[in-house]
């Protein structure tokens, strides 16, 4: 995850925990950032702040099959679009009924 604005954007992720495994300022860079990641005893959470022009390096488990919202909770970022859904398992969900489909409406 990166950030390229001067706001700190606290992200959380439905559905399971994740290890924050590195953070830093800057763009991430994919060949040098990687090699100071915490794989030992990272920190385990479900929410992180993505601090300003910096980038979050995060991992978690797809051990629960569902469809699972990844967002900033700063709700006016959230309805710009700053969000994203994860189908995991997709196979082991049951279908929706066709009645939430349309909100209700016949």
């Amino acid at each position: 995850m990166t950030a390229n604005n001067s706001e700190t954007h606290p992200w959380h992720l439905h559905g399971h925990n994740f290890w924050v495994l590195g953070y830093g300022d800057g763009k991430f860079d994919k060949s040098k950032d990687p090699k100071g990641y915490n794989l030992v005893d990272p920190i385990l959470k479900n929410t992180v702040p993505l601090h300003p022009y910096g980038w979050t390096a995060l991992r978690f488990q797809a051990d629960n099959p569902g469809v699972w919202f990844f967002h900033c909770h700063v709700d006016a970022h959230l309805f710009m679009g700053m969000g994203v859904v994860f189908e995991e398992g997709i196979e082991y969900v049951k279908k929706l009924p066709s009645s939430i489909m349309g909100c209700g409406g016949k």
